[in-house]
């Protein structure tokens, strides 16, 4: 599957190495999440959800870790180690349990999005299509979390990784892309998403990514165009998924 001019602007050269990582480490989040599910003998699936909360991002440093340019960090008052790789700080969430529900209408978070999650947005997401939102209109209860991010450069990108899954079927599917947070219940508004290719069953794993080996090769042909400002709201040309009109639906408690 070609990278697309998005992933080539947001990762540079590295982008099909830094996308496959993301497949690989969310894989084995939830096959660890999964094991967990089985080691409980229980049909409840707070097993599930509990591993895989803190794994996906576990996993995501454990896939990166050895390269130059990433730094782990944790604000305070957060049980989770958040990724920044160059420059772009790695979100993971899922969106859905199943096929059923559009990545268009994700919506971030358990009813309403945490302090922590609407301090990210509100330093680190792309500038709104609509009018931009203070932090005490979105994020009242945000300004301590904000403040706990303030190590970070401002110039930091949030890139969201959304995900479909459950502890019967595994990994269903993964997307990334940039959003703006619409409102306290979590909507989002897309201003890029395209799908992440998921590694075959069975073969996944943390797959080495040593530096050097992001500059050779030659950079993939771009798969979308550019689409910033008024231009994303212009109907996607072919071969893009077309928009879906957003459909709220809180994220399950668990997993979240």
């Amino acid at each position: 599957m070609l990278v697309s001019r998005w992933a080539l602007e947001t990762f540079g050269q590295r982008a099909p190495l830094i996308r496959q990582g993301v497949a690989d480490a969310l894989s084995v989040a939830l096959d660890n999440a999964r094991d967990a599910q089985a080691a409980a003998r229980t049909d409840h699936t707070h097993p599930f959800g509990f591993t895989l909360m803190s794994r996906k991002f576990e996993a995501l440093a454990e896939t990166f870790e050895d390269m130059g340019d990433v730094r782990v960090v944790k604000p305070a008052g957060s049980p989770h180690e958040l990724v920044v790789l160059g420059g772009k700080l790695l979100f993971p969430f899922r969106y859905a349990r199943d096929r059923s529900v559009s990545v268009m209408s994700a919506r971030i978070g358990e009813g309403r999005p945490s302090a922590l999650v609407r301090a990210l947005f509100q330093r680190f997401g792309p500038e709104p299509v609509m009018r931009q939102l203070t932090l005490h209109d979105v994020a009242p209860q945000a300004a301590p979390e904000a403040e706990a991010l303030a190590e970070l450069p401002p110039e930091t990108g949030l890139v969201l990784i959304a995900y479909a899954c459950n502890a019967h079927a595994g990994l269903l599917d993964a997307w990334w892309g940039e959003a703006e947070l619409l409102d306290r219940a979590g909507s989002l508004r897309w201003h890029h998403c395209e799908a992440i290719p998921l590694p075959a069953a069975g073969a996944a794993g943390l797959t080495p990514l040593p530096a050097a080996a992001f500059d050779q090769g030659a950079v993939p042909a771009p798969a979308l165009n550019p689409r910033t400002g008024a231009a994303r709201l212009v109907p996607p040309s072919a071969g893009e998924p077309a928009p879906v009109t957003p459909i709220t639906r809180a994220e399950a408690a668990s997993g979240e």
